[in-house]
């Protein structure tokens, strides 16, 4: 996401640019992330929701409904294979790449100096090119696998090569119940809760090892909790504080006993690990020009520009060891480009007005701080909350939403500068957006009240939050308003 940004923005400016890359133009979000997870994540929650409706409405029983599932898996397969080749086709293809002047290499890349690369093309052929303007390293990330004993030794699945694996491990096993076919997904973070979701709702038993001590620890505690209960009730089941120490594999079934480090152990069919992503920053040649590495992250390290220690190459997204977002990514890689291109440049990094969303069913999006953090930044008597179950939204009700939901804004008590938000609802990713654009205006929040919002949208509830706010505002200044009104203003 971040080379092609960078590229696209470059080819504006009518300069010859180079797109190389080693394998299919469109990175991890075409191929592996966003694309496929959010294709599988729709089909699974209706299905999900076909279920429901079914129980209360149907005539068909579940175990019907479990005997088309395998007949069903194929085709949601087809369905992820499909979306990804029309994006690639309209967003990244080389073809669009070429229509935008942009040269596109296939190959791979290795510094000489700060302005030279050798690339090697997939063919094997060999060429150098040097960069006038600069250079943007935009290689992303790739799985971060712990150190389990005996993991190595059999077959595993990764946020790689699950959209394959996974349709086609599972065709392998029938004529059993799908709901028979257990899969232990370890990593509580987004990437695991959601495909943990996603599998459970299509038909598989999950359980879902966590680390921490609760789901997608960096965020709200609440987000944490309720997330949780959602997955209990969808029979995931949910072992936080836990850490996977060994993994066996009986030959005879198949069957693989994941030994946890409290002694306990799982029993599974198959295993996913979703324990994160690390920079890919290996083979390039990055230390032989003196660009340096982030000890912490193993990440470039680059200054507030994007540029690294060696002059004139730049670092744009996953690569860089910073959050790992594909809007984020885009936003740096046009960043960096700018910052080759014209003069006074632009700060490429963002700390606290990185919108995030997982997209669970309820989806779970934020922005800036959470509540303590804002306290431990600013203090206690400077900060307030406004929160707003689910269940107190018109539209959720309408729809019969789950309702373990709601929506948090964090703002400072004096100004109503918005700090922070979380919501967990249907809609939280597109919800979200409207809170990065008010924060990033510096709008204080209590001003949503004057924006009209259709009723009765998810979105109307930012409006009467913030008129509850706006409220207490005109109560705490009713003395003045008082003596203007008798002096006739």
């Amino acid at each position: 996401s971040a080379g092609i940004t960078a590229a696209k923005f470059a080819a504006t400016f009518d300069k010859s640019v180079a797109l190389i890359e080693s394998s299919k133009l469109g990175g991890d979000c075409t191929w592996t992330g966003c694309v496929p997870s959010k294709t599988i994540l729709s089909i699974s929650k209706r299905v999900y929701n076909w279920r429901k409706m079914n129980e209360k409405f149907g005539s068909l029983n579940n175990d019907e409904i479990d005997d088309s599932q395998y007949r069903m898996l194929m085709d949601v397969k087809r369905q992820i294979d499909e979306n990804r080749q029309r994006i690639y086709d309209h967003d990244d293809s080389p073809e669009v790449m070429q229509s935008l002047g942009i040269d596109v290499i296939e190959g791979s890349a290795r510094f000489l100096d700060s302005k030279t690369v050798d690339v090697t093309s997939n063919s094997s052929s060999s060429s150098q090119l040097t960069a006038k303007y600069g250079i943007v390293v935009a290689t992303g990330a790739i799985p971060q696998i712990l150190d389990i004993q005996g993991l190595g030794q059999g077959k595993y699945w990764t946020y790689e090569n699950v959209w394959n694996d996974f349709f086609v491990d599972l065709e392998q096993s029938k004529p059993k119940p799908l709901k028979d076919s257990t899969v232990i997904v370890v990593g509580g973070g987004p990437v695991g809760c959601e495909l943990s979701q996603a599998i459970s709702r299509l038909g598989c038993s999950v359980i879902l090892i966590s680390k921490s001590d609760r789901l997608l620890p960096s965020g709200e505690e609440i987000a944490s909790s309720e997330l949780q209960n959602v997955f209990e009730k969808e029979d995931i089941d949910v072992l936080c504080g836990e850490s996977a120490v060994s993994v066996t594999r009986d030959e005879s079934d198949g069957i693989i006993t994941l030994t946890l480090k409290s002694g306990k152990s799982v029993v599974g069919n198959h295993i996913l690990i979703a324990t994160g992503r690390k920079p890919n920053t290996n083979n390039m040649g990055l230390e032989d020009i003196g660009v340096d590495l982030c000890d912490k992250t193993k990440g470039i390290s680059v200054n507030d520009n994007l540029e690294t220690s060696a002059k004139g190459i730049y670092a744009a997204g996953d690569c860089t060891g910073d959050r790992q977002f594909t809007h984020y990514a885009g936003f740096q890689g046009a960043i960096s480009a700018r910052n080759i291109l014209l003069p006074l440049k632009d700060s490429g990094k963002r700390s606290d007005s990185i919108p995030a969303a997982t997209f669970t069913d309820p989806e779970v999006a934020s922005i800036g701080f959470t509540e303590d953090e804002a306290v431990m930044q600013y203090g206690a008597d400077k900060v307030s909350v406004s929160f707003r179950k689910l269940s107190q939204v018109d539209r959720a009700i309408c729809e019969d939403a789950d309702m373990h939901g709601f929506l948090k804004i964090v703002y400072k008590t004096k100004t109503k500068q918005i700090l922070g938000a979380t919501i967990m609802a249907p809609s939280a990713g597109e919800l979200i957006s409207e809170i990065a654009v008010a924060k990033e205006s510096k709008l204080s929040f209590d001003k949503l009240s004057t924006v009209m919002h259709a009723y009765p949208s998810y979105s109307i509830a930012l409006q009467q939050m913030a008129a509850e706010v706006y409220y207490d505002k005109l109560k705490n200044s009713k003395t003045l308003y008082d003596i203007l009104k008798k002096i006739g203003l």
